[in-house]
């Protein structure tokens, strides 16, 4: 069934650079123990703030006139954490009441769930238990508690293969999973008018993998929604190998649903999804190889040969021109969502470039650096060749192609204000991306900041704090950092202020900031532990440092954590039971930490402690 690439030939150029939030990480040695310190600048002035300032009221141009879904999602999360179920009820049957299956999705009731949730508040699940009781009948408490039970067991389970999974996460994960399923069940039988209850119970069941039913549940959904695109694009995602399906049910699938199809349905795009998904399977195994960009490519490659047809390139190109035949937004905004995914999946770029290249083509755009005749393209052309000179890169001209991308978008058509407010604040988003990789915080927090107030882009708000703290203006840090834990609790804005807290000698402070983070599963949390426990050290109360190297386990869990962090947990440790006296223990853990790390205070302490530890056995 199977044959080589055509389209697509296996060449293939460009190295990508490793994807990092922090800023520059600096060891620092101290009196025996070994910290990461996330680097800052020289402190900033009041001009620089202000200039800051003046640098966001230029790039919002116009101030937007609407409520964003996003921000009516914040009231009901706020109602919900409130008691408020009434407000919450009616916000959410507006929002319901206003949405449409459009071409591709259903629109704008999947965005305006997504922002409710609070993950970070263990009271959440109560107030939302609330809710479903003080609305029985009702479908929406039902469904918003599902998705909440949905996203708090991946957030337990993690994103690893089941095999790489501590049981005990499993177990947790399925329990969540159960509830997730119960709930959402109820809610179809309630109220089958909604689509997006389809979508979650197929995404609910996906974690057990592809089964029967799984296959009866989408055959439901599609019976009662047959022109939501998202529930085909569920299934077929959900018939991967990884999920217990294989590449001939994946093509059987489409050609069951898009060969079908009338020319002109949007079930065409069906043969795209598949080439993603394809790619997706070949490139799993890939990241194995990481950081070899080589060796990832050439995995991916084989991946590929071995799985995409002839055909098949003939149906993908085909649906790749059908761009003057169809809305043209809408079109743009679904091969963004699969571009995107494709450019960062491991060692797959050079086909996600391919792809671009023919999506450019149909879409009558030029993927060139510098192009022949400027301003013709469509923005999304513009930013996903953007995004592609970013993870090689070459930030420079990943920010060149976002400019480009603005002044298309301004040459664009969007159903409404949102649309465009939502367009622009990705693409300054992704440009406060670049700037940060390019340690040009004042830039970084400009288009920040500028994001967050045009699109309530507040998934990376804590970039703004994280700027002034690397600026070592840590009132700004202190006051932006409150500002975007109050607007989404995000735990990295926790770390930075606790970071400021600490830099400007406010350590209780800067202790109940990092205890947040280091009692949480983000990737902050082995830093913030490490610098509770160097506060402590400051303070010369080593049975304390004691205490928080103790306290958590991940610390020494190579699985959890790099090795790197490892083997400095080890070494401070190993630090602290040598000042309290206990020799025999801060060999041990000296001795561990030269296996996860090279460090030099570490050598050193093992030798001292040998030394100690003989004498002692030799003493009368």
């Amino acid at each position: 069934m199977m044959s080589v690439q055509t389209i697509f030939p296996p060449q293939y150029s460009g190295r990508r650079r490793a994807f990092t939030i922090a800023a520059v990480v600096v060891a620092v040695s101290l009196a025996g123990l070994l910290f990461y310190r996330l680097g800052a600048t020289p402190g900033a002035s009041g001009g620089m703030a202000n200039e800051i300032n003046a640098k966001v009221s230029a790039l919002i141009v116009t101030p937007r006139t609407i409520e964003l879904t996003s921000e009516k999602a914040a009231r009901v999360r706020d109602a919900i954490t409130r008691e408020d179920y009434s407000t919450a009820d009616k916000i959410v049957a507006s929002v319901l009441a206003s949405s449409r299956i459009e071409n591709w999705r259903f629109y704008p009731f999947p965005d305006f769930i997504d922002n409710i949730m609070d993950l970070n508040d263990p009271a959440f699940e109560a107030k939302l238990s609330s809710w479903v009781a003080r609305n029985k009948d009702d479908a929406i408490p039902l469904l918003v508690r599902a998705r909440y039970y949905h996203d708090i067991g991946w957030l337990k389970r993690g994103h690893k293969f089941t095999s790489e999974t501590p049981a005990g996460n499993m177990e947790e994960f399925r329990d969540w999973m159960n509830r997730a399923l119960t709930d959402v069940e109820e809610a179809i039988r309630l109220d089958e008018g909604n689509p997006y209850s389809f979508l979650l119970q197929l995404r609910i069941l996906r974690g057990a993998g592809v089964s029967d039913e799984a296959i009866s549940a989408f055959k439901a959904a599609i019976s009662k929604h047959p022109g939501y695109y998202s529930l085909y694009e569920a299934m077929l995602n959900m018939l991967q190998p990884k999920w217990g399906g294989d590449v001939s049910a994946m093509y059987r699938f489409v050609e069951e649903y898009a060969g079908q199809a009338d020319e002109n349905s949007p079930l065409k795009l069906l043969y795209v999804t598949l080439y993603r998904d394809l790619l997706e399977t070949a490139s799993t195994p890939c990241g194995s190889s990481r950081p070899d960009t080589e060796k990832m490519t050439q995995c991916a490659v084989s991946g590929m040969q071995a799985t995409v047809t002839q055909d098949l390139e003939h149906h993908v190109v085909r649906a790749l021109q059908r761009y003057d035949q169809t809305d043209k937004y809408q079109y743009g905004i679904a091969l963004q969502t699969m571009l995107s995914s494709m450019l960062t999946m491991s060692g797959g770029e050079y086909y996600a470039g391919a792809l671009l290249e023919l999506a450019a083509n149909g879409m009558h755009s030029d993927t060139q650096l510098k192009q022949e005749k400027p301003g013709n393209n469509n923005y999304v052309i513009d930013k996903m060749v953007a995004t592609s000179w970013g993870i090689k890169g070459f930030y420079d001209n990943a920010l060149q192609k976002y400019r480009e991308a603005l002044r298309d978008i301004e040459a664009t058509q969007f159903p409404g204000e949102e649309e465009k407010l939502l367009a622009i604040a990705d693409v300054y988003q992704s440009m406060a991306d670049m700037y940060e990789k390019l340690h040009q915080q004042p830039n970084m927090i400009a288009y920040e900041e500028a994001a967050v107030a045009l699109g309530n882009k507040t998934e990376h708000q804590y970039y703004v704090c994280a700027g002034y703290y690397q600026l070592k203006d840590y009132d700004n840090a202190i006051r932006t950092c409150t500002t975007a834990v109050g607007a989404t609790g995000s735990l990295p804005a926790y770390y930075w202020r606790g970071a400021a807290h600490r830099d400007r000698g406010d350590a209780d402070l800067a202790l109940r900031d990092f205890t947040v983070v280091a009692d949480s599963r983000n990737n902050f949390r082995s830093t913030a532990a490490i610098d509770m426990s160097m506060i402590h050290f400051g303070r010369n109360d080593n049975k304390s440092a004691l205490d928080v190297l103790n306290r958590y386990s991940y610390l020494y869990d190579p699985e959890a954590i790099s090795k790197q962090n490892v083997a400095v947990s080890y070494n401070n440790r190993c630090y602290a039971y040598m000042q309290l006296g206990e020799l025999k223990e801060a060999l041990t853990d000296c001795t561990a930490s030269l296996r996860y790390g090279a460090i030099p205070d570490a050598f050193r302490k093992q030798q001292e402690l040998v030394k100690r530890l003989n004498s002692k056995e030799k003493a009368p």
